[in-house]
């Protein structure tokens, strides 16, 4: 029997889904959806890949058209569940997984499913019902590490920390101790609790006088090297090897790292207290912005907040979530470049001042300014699109060329996406999207990159790219601290 075109355009699909290729594996599919409209598995398979590519908005609608073609097609169902429930929309993707389990019901991936959303539904219920704003305020009151213990089996590095009136002081904080605890946690081991708290506390101090809006000059900050990193999201060991081969943060050479340090990695509690560590001992040349990860929300369904209470328990948990509101939006640098996780906004014609005057610190943006800085995506196409996620909105090149030409920039760089060869230069060289975990969640086979950054007066800033190969790590998988981790 001779297969169509279009099935032979499908199985290149498969075949590239398998291997990972998730682009790939769309244009396969596209393909056979364009030769043949009428085949549910086609949109569905479509959707696979880009659940994998994190394309939530995208894999709703694909799932939707399937289950028109077929009504009882039970995978478009499922993985429309896994795409609503990725982006928080569990009360929807519970109505999906109803009707799997008519249609099927002893899938045991949906069961599973729908018992860990129906648990998540429940936990938010009873959290938003118990919610206290005044002890969440207690947290970072002194006696939150004067009054816990040291554990007696802790074998780290010591740090001395003095507790005077209302203030904490870390004496031994220096680049050794640094050191000395990244050895400590590559042995597998924890930071104590104690020091913990101290780190977090002082780490909210610190950023709490930084505004949503930075503004960093390489002149003024003496660096010979600035380093624009994207997203690491708790792969520690990469890491590692990104600062072995790039350098490590000093007074010479400045970092931005642009968000979504945790999540999905399993070492991310690793990954933020050791970025923690080098903001506290370089707090003028070490620089976070927030990105989409750094919420509570995502925390929830992707892995943070079941590996911090497993590591440091709920108060720890808590204190990161607090901490994470006070994290800059966006920076920056040297008047040529804007930084942000996500990207542009729905509104065309924001100016640098509407900027500063405008964007606040908040807890779960979900809409304005500060929701499009962490979630916005770059299109091809001029003008604006629909989200691929399922939140905020795509932008073309249009609306970068016109944002930077009216604000005086060379360009915007922003993370949040995979980029198979690390980053990607878009719009007309003024749309920079950089990713710095490869081989991300142990399945991608991308690249990672970093973005170097030197400024003359004649020229002002230019970029050299470094790309970044996977490094081994402990036997560990992505996620592997919340039950969530197996859907996605």
């Amino acid at each position: 029997m001779t297969l169509s075109a279009a099935e032979e355009a499908k199985l290149r699909g498969n075949t590239a889904l398998k291997e990972h290729r998730f682009d790939d594996a769309i244009e396969h599919y596209t393909q056979a959806i364009e030769l043949d409209p009428s085949n549910a598995i086609f949109y569905a398979n479509r959707a696979q890949a880009e659940i994998k590519l994190e394309q939530y908005g995208a894999a709703i609608t694909d799932c939707t058209l399937s289950v028109e073609k077929d009504p009882s097609y039970v995978k478009a169902f499922y993985r429309r569940a896994v795409a609503k429930s990725s982006i928080l929309q569990h009360k929807d993707a519970l109505k999906d997984l109803d009707i799997v389990l008519k249609l099927k019901p002893n899938d045991s991936a949906s069961v599973k499913l729908q018992s860990e959303l129906k648990r998540m539904v429940r936990r938010l219920a009873f959290e938003k019902a118990i919610q206290d704003d005044d002890a969440d305020a207690e947290l970072f009151a002194v006696a939150t590490v004067r009054d816990v213990n040291m554990e007696a089996d802790y074998k780290g590095p010591s740090l001395d920390i003095q507790v005077n009136g209302d203030n904490i002081t870390l004496d031994g904080l220096n680049i050794e101790w640094v050191m000395s605890l990244i050895e400590h946690f590559k042995q597998g081991g924890k930071l104590a609790k104690r020091y913990l708290y101290a780190l977090i506390i002082k780490m909210d101090e610190l950023l709490s006088k930084e505004p949503a809006f930075k503004e960093l000059s390489q002149t003024e900050l003496n660096t010979e090297t600035f380093t624009v990193v994207g997203d690491v999201h708790g792969q520690f060991y990469d890491l590692l090897n990104m600062f072995k081969l790039n350098g490590y943060p000093s007074l010479k050479h400045g970092y931005l790292f642009n968000g979504d340090f945790v999540d999905r990695g399993s070492w991310s509690c690793e990954v933020m207290i050791t970025l923690m560590c080098f903001k506290l001992l370089y707090p003028t040349t070490m620089h976070l912005n927030r990105g989409n990860h750094e919420t509570s929300d995502m925390n929830k369904m992707y892995g943070f907040e079941d590996e911090v209470k497993h590591k440091y328990g709920e108060k720890a948990h808590r204190m990161f979530q607090k901490m994470f509101v006070s994290l800059p939006l966006m920076t920056m640098i040297n008047k040529d470049y804007l930084v942000m996780h996500g990207g542009l906004f729905s509104k065309p014609d924001v100016t640098l001042d509407e900027l500063r005057n405008n964007v606040v610190k908040r807890t779960n943006p979900k809409d304005g300014f500060e929701m499009e800085l962490l979630w916005t995506d770059p299109q091809p196409e001029n003008g604006y699109g629909p989200s691929k996620r399922g939140i905020g909105v795509q932008f073309g090149p249009d609306i970068t060329e016109r944002f930077c030409s009216l604000n005086g920039l060379k360009g915007v760089i922003r993370s949040h996406e995979v980029r198979m060869g690390g980053y990607s230069v878009e719009h007309d060289g003024k749309c920079i999207t950089v990713f710095s975990a490869p081989n991300y969640c142990d399945s991608t086979g991308n690249e990672g990159a970093v973005i170097n950054m030197t400024y003359k007066e004649e020229t002002g800033t230019e970029l050299e790219f470094k790309k970044l190969r996977a490094v081994e790590h402990p036997p560990m998988k992505p996620m592997a601290y919340t039950s969530m981790g197996s859907h996605f």
